[in-house]
């Protein structure tokens, strides 16, 4: 292979990195009941968010030896600690940044109540790995469509946030079906979220009828694990999954940037009206390169990818540039 090809090449793969960012952001979700966390023990991989959902009790989540824990952690000293035990309705996730035996406690309620998560660098099975697959933001009427399709194992988008640009909501709209806590999605099922339009919530579809239609010329929709301790928006840790439209540098870009899922400036080209755009990648699999037009919209349907995507492999890449 000759000097030439070869920077060619490397540049081609480094385009190729930009355009379409590989990430891994799996969830457990783990249910804060009476007194005790289920499951007590989970595994996960290195980068997958934990997700902790309070039920009634007041309780803390807090990182440490469960064998010797203080009444009150040191500022900084723990590796994720929710705080403040009056918390009855509480919602807090802790994205995994180490391997090993991570162990938690509840504060008022240790050492009958005490928790673990075992995290591996990958392999973990059982996790669910919800991602927004498709968006109609220009359908007449406002009556946009966002659908959210669990690439994962069975899980719960009960509590997650999505925050539609424009929609002046600075903390997120929290999927939840009335006073209920989840919202349950099996594995490679498809949630279907109607922004601007009114209806009767059920297994498959959330109405959002105080949000406006989706910009038509330009927006995003970002998707963020459940955290009502801190209701940032600006925390890369918290997000999830983002697409833009129309023109780079959308409302919470940057954070999409920070946590490797999108690509600086970047966006999905314009659609036909009546057309949605779609997701046409993998489980890790991210940015606009991987986002197509979609002349048939079929939300909660099968995928309609018209452009197939192939993962461009480093043989390729020296077949097309030799």
């Amino acid at each position: 292979m000759s000097s030439r090809s070869f920077r060619m090449a490397a540049a081609a793969l480094a385009l190729l990195a930009l355009a379409a960012p590989s990430v891994t952001a799996k969830q457990i979700r783990i249910n804060v009941t009476n007194f005790d966390f289920t499951p007590r023990y989970a595994s996960m991989n290195q980068g997958d968010h934990a997700v902790w959902i309070w039920n009634n009790t007041a309780h803390t989540v807090t990182q440490g030896d469960t064998a010797n824990v203080p009444v009150t952690p040191t500022p900084g000293s723990a590796k994720f600690n929710s705080g403040d035990a009056s918390l009855t309705s509480a919602t807090y996730t802790w994205k995994s940044n180490t391997t090993g035996l991570i162990e938690y406690y509840c504060i008022p309620h240790w050492p009958s109540m005490v928790g673990g998560l075992d995290i591996v660098s990958s392999g973990a099975q059982g996790l669910s790995d919800f991602r927004i697959t498709e968006v109609q933001y220009n359908i007449a009427g406002n009556a946009d469509l966002i659908e959210i399709t669990n690439l994962g194992a069975t899980g719960d988008l009960g509590m997650y946030r999505l925050k539609v640009s424009g929609a002046g909501l600075s903390t997120g709209n929290i999927l939840r079906n009335g006073s209920s806590k989840t919202l349950p999605v099996s594995a490679g099922a498809k949630f279907i979220i109607h922004v601007g339009a009114s209806g009767i919530n059920d297994a498959n579809n959330l109405y959002f009828s105080g949000i406006p239609g989706l910009p038509d010329a330009a927006g995003s929709v970002a998707l963020y694990v459940p955290n009502n301790v801190n209701t940032s928006l600006t925390l890369s840790s918290m997000l999830i999954d983002y697409v833009s439209w129309g023109s780079g540098g959308q409302e919470n870009e940057a954070t999409a940037v920070s946590a490797n899922l999108w690509s600086s400036s970047n966006a999905v080209p314009l659609v036909a009206s009546g057309s949605s755009i779609e997701f046409c990648g993998q489980s890790g699999q991210y940015g606009a390169a991987r986002w197509y037009e979609n002349p048939t919209p079929n939300f909660g349907g099968s995928d309609n990818c018209l452009t197939p995507v192939t993962p461009t492999t480093w043989g390729r890449i020296k077949v097309l540039y030799k």
